[in-house]
């Protein structure tokens, strides 16, 4: 079972209303979903999140929308070195990464300053205190690519920036594995045993910063485009 269905079948019984996001939907996808809860309200749109246009898409559609949850999932295992999108960008690090940024780019807007209770909680599935120190002079791994870089940088990236923005938001970074916590806002780290883990050395107010900057320079970047 992969982590995305995993965690499907696991949210499924606590709510009353699950959207699934993915390119494909297995044709006994939702009815294994609703095997766990039969009341469900589940529903599939299809969203290639390696592709920003149609991660803005999404958000967009649902600007409107009040989420609990936004969990993040998306995954992606090649071997063939950097594979740029129509949009430019490494397909690794879009689906890994810059795709990811753009959910929770949304949900800082989206719910900075929220006042309501509970406000959205943001499970972000990837690579919990992992990672290597980034190299400022190639972000988007243009000249320094391969797999191995490209996994660390992508689980480094991902880190205390949003939870900053939208403080009245919950951000959790997990390795594969679904966290049962109090749900308190801020910023956590979760290992795959639900324990909550310290920042690596990497994890600086200088480099955060930097990244932040750049990925919205990207994102930006890719929306320009037509």
């Amino acid at each position: 079972m992969t982590p995305r269905l995993a965690v499907a079948k696991e949210v499924a019984p606590l709510v009353a209303k699950l959207t699934l996001c993915s390119r494909s939907c297995p044709s006994d996808l939702l009815v294994s979903i609703k095997d766990k809860n039969p009341s469900v309200q589940v529903t599939h749109e299809p969203l290639d999140v390696s592709q920003l246009h149609d991660v803005r898409r999404f958000t967009t559609k649902h600007e409107a929308t009040q989420f609990d949850w936004i969990v993040l999932t998306p995954g992606l295992l090649s071997m063939n070195g950097r594979t740029e999108t129509k949009e430019g960008l490494d397909v690794n690090m879009c689906t890994h990464y810059n795709g990811r940024c753009v959910f929770q780019v949304h949900a800082g807007s989206r719910y900075a300053g929220q006042t309501e209770s509970p406000s959205v909680r943001v499970l972000n599935v990837l690579g919990a205190v992992q990672g290597s120190p980034p190299d400022l002079n190639d972000l988007n791994l243009k000249r320094t690519f391969s797999i191995k870089r490209c996994a660390e940088a992508t689980t480094m990236y991902s880190y205390v920036a949003f939870a900053e923005r939208a403080p009245d938001a919950s951000f959790i970074h997990a390795t594969p594995g679904f966290a049962m916590d109090e749900f308190t806002t801020g910023w956590h780290l979760i290992n795959q045993d639900a324990q909550e883990m310290p920042k690596t050395i990497y994890h600086t107010d200088e480099l955060k910063d930097v990244v932040w900057k750049h990925a919205l320079e990207t994102i930006d970047g890719v929306m320009t485009q037509h």
